[in-house]
């Protein structure tokens, strides 16, 4: 799938891009621990034009696996709203399990999320 490369945004923000040098995607890594505890979690998009074609599983692997040679986590959490069959069905494959769930309002509109999470 390639490689990414760190944006100048964020410390934790990576353009992904594929063999080639494409733009594929983006991620970002961030604490949502407590103050006493850190926990990592990533928040993934892909190119929309990139979804439905079999290679999301690979493209999250590559997010997961970059993210733990530069971050060194054994614990990773995501969000994904709960229409999205598509991206929690890859992400359950690529070993995340249920921790949890949210509603968030965004721009006057409730959405339920779920919280998935996988240890290493």
């Amino acid at each position: 799938m390639g490689r990414y490369d760190e944006s100048v945004d964020s410390d934790n923000y990576y353009s992904v891009i594929n063999d080639q040098g494409k733009l594929i995607g983006n991620c970002e890594f961030f604490n949502v621990g407590e103050v006493t505890e850190e926990v990592i979690a990533v928040g993934v998009q892909k190119k929309p034009s990139l979804t439905g074609k079999g290679n999301g599983l690979r493209f999250i692997e590559a997010i997961i696996e970059q993210g733990r040679v530069l971050l060194g986590y054994d614990h990773l959490e995501l969000a994904v709203v709960d229409f999205n069959k598509r991206a929690i069905k890859v992400y359950e494959k690529a070993g995340f399990n249920t921790k949890g769930n949210f509603q968030n309002n965004i721009k006057g509109k409730d959405y339920n999320f779920i919280i998935m999470e996988k240890d290493w």
